[in-house]
């Protein structure tokens, strides 16, 4: 018994510790996804406590995932484990079953599974978080109380810290669809294929059921309504099917914009409201410094407001504005179609604009890709060495002390 619980207190340790790991490198999206839910259960008044939540969320999960891995204070863990899986499988049968929102977001953006994968992946881990529960008095201390604290204040400032950065300076890592090296020109250009299919619902005593227009029902069936659904080259999580952008005039111009050899910088706003007078003088003078150096500057709305700045405006759907730049004011750099760089509204490069023209802009986004899955795995290693690592350092301190 003691192999099984210690093998579904790791498993469930390296899930907790991964999804709010991944959470955390996107807490902008964490907090997208939670007012999806928001929105699906008609709470969407509460959407201003979304990023807090996803912030508390993400570290609640990662510590928790420390936690078990290092069989750290198990009865406070295991308990806090069994409440958040126990809401979650709730939720995501409930998702399976009506499919308010199409992804649950237990990965953030770095990989998707459909509504009942995770509900049966759910199952799965609530089964194992419910033996550690049960056991959870077997388990021996790793570390004298006061030192366990330590080691839970530690790893949730770490983890706090990290969402911090990624809300203030960007994601250290992109798993949108339009991170470096996504070509917008080529996705324009050959656009997914689709195919759609009406299905009409009819009722009969009580019963509701859907039918093709090939396959219509007879007389003794109600006519309810009727829905146009995508077959396939739908929106696939990862990958871009559309991207709109238009002028003031209502006119597409994504295809143009996209098309020319020169640079091109966009202003990436989501909430026009939240961009203050200090800001904008921010943006004229990227505008002046961009044009000096023979690019171009625009800005893209996503709320469809404007800016009191004299500079072109280009309008697109809030979702879209919030991928292409998490940070509301955001730069993004584009060449030839191809999304080069971005930076937040924080660190705008205003004296590294002719430097950054001046280089290739295919070598900038490979040296993005690298960095970023260089931080990735990188990360995780320390951060499974560190844990065991601790974990056995401090049990054998632990134990000499307590046999002196």
């Amino acid at each position: 018994m003691n192999v099984l619980q210690n093998i579904c207190r790791i498993i469930a340790g390296i899930v907790f510790l991964l999804s709010g790991f991944l959470k955390a490198l996107d807490p902008v999206g964490g907090a997208l996804k939670i007012e999806e839910y928001l929105r699906a259960f008609h709470l969407q008044f509460f959407d201003f406590v979304s990023l807090p939540a996803a912030i508390i969320l993400c570290c609640a999960e990662f510590v928790t995932g420390i936690a078990f891995l290092k069989g750290m204070k198990m009865r406070l863990f295991s308990s806090l484990a069994l409440i958040l899986i126990s809401f979650f499988t709730l939720l995501t049968l409930y998702s399976a079953i009506f499919n308010p929102v199409e992804d649950c977001g237990c990965f953030g953006e770095a990989f998707h599974l459909s509504n009942w994968e995770t509900f049966f992946k759910n199952i799965i881990l609530f089964a194992a978080v419910l033996l550690v529960y049960i056991r959870r008095k077997t388990f021996s201390p790793i570390a004298l109380p006061l030192w366990e604290l330590v080691y839970t204040l530690c790893y949730t400032a770490f983890i706090f810290y990290i969402t911090v950065l990624a809300i203030i300076y960007l994601p250290k890592i992109d798993f949108t669809p339009y991170k470096a090296g996504t070509d917008l020109l080529e996705v324009l250009e050959n656009p997914p294929e689709r195919v759609y299919e009406t299905v009409f619902v009819y009722s009969k005593e009580g019963e509701s059921r859907e039918f093709t227009i090939d396959n219509l029902p007879d007389s003794t069936w109600s006519y309810l309504s009727s829905e146009t659904k995508l077959i396939s080259g739908g929106d696939e999580h990862g990958q871009i099917t559309d991207f709109v952008l238009k002028d003031a005039s209502e006119n597409y111009v994504a295809k143009e914009l996209l098309s020319t050899d020169s640079p091109i910088f966009f202003i990436i706003v989501h909430n026009a409201g939240n961009i203050g007078n200090g800001e904008c003088r921010r943006i004229m003078r990227l505008a002046q410094i961009a044009a000096e150096n023979g690019a171009e500057l625009y800005i893209i709305s996503g709320d469809g407001k404007q800016l009191p700045l004299d500079i072109p405006m280009l309008y697109t759907d809030y979702k879209t504005a919030l991928s292409l730049n998490r940070s509301n004011g955001g730069l993004v750099y584009m060449k030839r179609g191809l999304i080069v760089n971005k930076w937040s509204k924080f660190d705008y490069p205003f004296n590294g604009i002719a430097r950054i023209l001046s280089r290739d802009y295919e070598e900038i986004t490979a040296n993005q890709t690298i960095e970023a899955q260089l931080f990735l795995q990188v990360t995780l290693l320390v951060i499974l060495f560190m844990v065991f690592i601790v974990r056995y350092v401090s049990k054998r301190i632990y134990w000499k002390r307590k046999r002196l």
